[in-house]
Formats: C-alpha cells, structure tokens, sequence
C-alpha cells in the first residue's frame, strides 16, 4: 500500500502539463503573450465561483508559469472576469470597474447557477467567453489559456 501524500507529489497528480477545452471563446485583442493580469469581481453568485477563483490562485494549478497573475485593481488587469449574474444592487459597481479597465481589455463572464440580469442587457463590450453553469478550476484556467492562445483545442 502507497502513502497517498508522497505518490501524489512523485506523480504530480495535481499539476497539468496541459489544459484544454472545447469551449469557443473571441481573440483578446492585444498582446499578452508574455503576462496577463486578471482582476474578478462577484456581481451575485451562489458563491462556488469564488471558490474557483481562489483555487486558480493556489499552487495546484500553478498559473505564474503561464504569466498569469491576479490584479487587485481593475486598473490594473487586462482581464476581466465576472462571476455570476448581476443583480440590481451591482449593476453601478460592475459597470464602474468596467469603465476603470485600460484597453485593451476582455470580459470573461462565468454565468454560474444563480439567476439575474444578462450582461448583454446592460450593454457590456468586449465580452470575449462566457461559460455556464459552475466549471471546474481546471476548465476556467483552460478557457483564459485558450483566450491568450497558449493552449491547442
């Protein structure tokens, strides 16, 4: 019988070499081949999305070998990712922090399973993916990799 914990880390279980998906997404204009600065904000989810986002953050997925890294201002990010959909209290605050992005800039929006407003209703620009439902952190990581064309598939 193997100790898990020592197999885990001798096999690597946690660290992909590669992800990938079958999700469309729209090119991000400008150049992030080198680094990509992401910046999230909850606009009314059932608060699985933020546990994703904070997995993404984590060393199992390792997203500072990509070039990706966590903005702790949206005038500070290239990307955008907005989790759940808006409810009425945070449509002013969403389309603040859109209006601070620097552009170039994209607009990743993770649906979720809660219900409320259409970002295409409120008139957002620039919204380069949109997934439904509560994906995996492997799969939100696909889908950015796949954004600033670092991944096949």
């Amino acid at each position: 019988m193997k100790w898990w914990p020592l197999y885990g880390i001798k096999k690597k279980l946690t660290e992909q070499t590669e992800y990938l998906t079958h999700h469309t997404v729209e090119k991000l204009e400008g150049n992030f081949s080198r680094s990509l600065h992401i910046y999230t904000i909850d606009v009314g989810n059932s608060n699985v999305l933020n546990f994703d986002i904070h997995a993404l953050k984590s060393s199992q997925y390792n997203t500072h070998k990509f070039g990706i890294f966590f903005a702790a201002t949206p005038r500070h990010a290239d990307l955008l990712i907005v989790l759940g959909c808006p409810t009425r209290k945070m449509i002013e605050p969403l389309l603040e922090t859109v209006n601070q992005l620097p552009k170039p800039y994209g607009i990743f929006w993770i649906k979720g399973c809660s219900a409320g407003m259409s970002l295409y209703d409120l008139k957002v620009k620039n919204i380069v993916s949109v997934l439904d439902g509560c994906p995996e952190p492997a799969e939100i990581l696909a889908v950015i990799l796949k954004l600033v064309k670092r991944t096949g598939s």
